[in-house]
């Protein structure tokens, strides 16, 4: 089987247009992935990033209901008011005195 000049060049851009076709890819899938604040790995850094903070935000969420349900108590039931004040606080009722022995201090 002979082949032509023609036929011969035609291989020859064939070829050429491919390799250029797989360089053009390659260049192409380095830049999706390394692309300087748009590539995948600063995608992927982001959805970490958004999954920790998602995560901060449910557990301030819980505490902030925590702490909603304190202040609603506090300004509702003296008696827990009065206990919160007597042992976060360490306050004391009028004429009260508080007597302290070394031995007796429970273990918290």
């Amino acid at each position: 089987m002979a082949i032509r000049k023609g036929q011969e060049g035609n291989r020859h851009d064939g070829k050429v247009l491919w390799t250029l076709g797989v360089v053009v890819a390659l260049l192409f899938l380095l830049w999706v992935f390394f692309a300087p604040g748009r590539g995948f790995f600063h995608y992927r850094k982001l959805q970490r990033e958004i999954a920790a903070l998602t995560e901060e935000n449910a557990r301030l969420e819980t505490k902030n209901v925590e702490l909603s349900g304190d202040i609603k108590r506090l300004q509702s039931d003296d008696a827990y008011l009065e206990e919160v004040a007597r042992k976060k606080h360490g306050l004391l009722k009028k004429n009260e005195t508080v007597f302290e022995f070394e031995g007796a201090k429970k273990k918290q």
